[in-house]
């Protein structure tokens, strides 16, 4: 199970790196990978609670609730932007909400 939650974790980490690289803010462009590398990480991190759940780990929810909706807008921005022809628009508020979703995770 140890090496599952590893595992899940290190596809976690890699979607939402994949998510930054995928947006670029200055260039304001958003790849077609973009939506899938954030509906991985939004799927594995969703899959990590749930073990962490199971093994009687101390999760914070709150920090998760908020985790998930920034996952789940920076998702729906990004498949919106794959349906356009010119996502330049979009390219931004994704990049921000990628980051501030690593932010989150990593100080606090």
């Amino acid at each position: 199970m140890t090496i599952l939650f590893k595992v899940l974790l290190a596809l976690h980490i890699i979607s939402w790196l994949g998510a930054l690289v995928l947006t670029d803010p200055i260039g304001q462009k958003v790849r077609k990978g973009a939506s899938h590398a954030i509906g991985g990480a939004l799927l594995t991190g969703l899959i990590i609670v749930g073990l962490a759940e199971m093994r009687d780990f101390d999760v914070n929810h709150i920090k998760v609730g908020i985790k998930l909706v920034f996952a789940l807008i920076a998702m729906f921005l990004a498949f919106k932007a794959a349906k356009q022809e010119e996502p330049q628009s979009l390219a931004r508020p994704i990049f921000a909400l990628v980051v501030v979703n690593i932010l989150i995770a990593v100080l606090w």
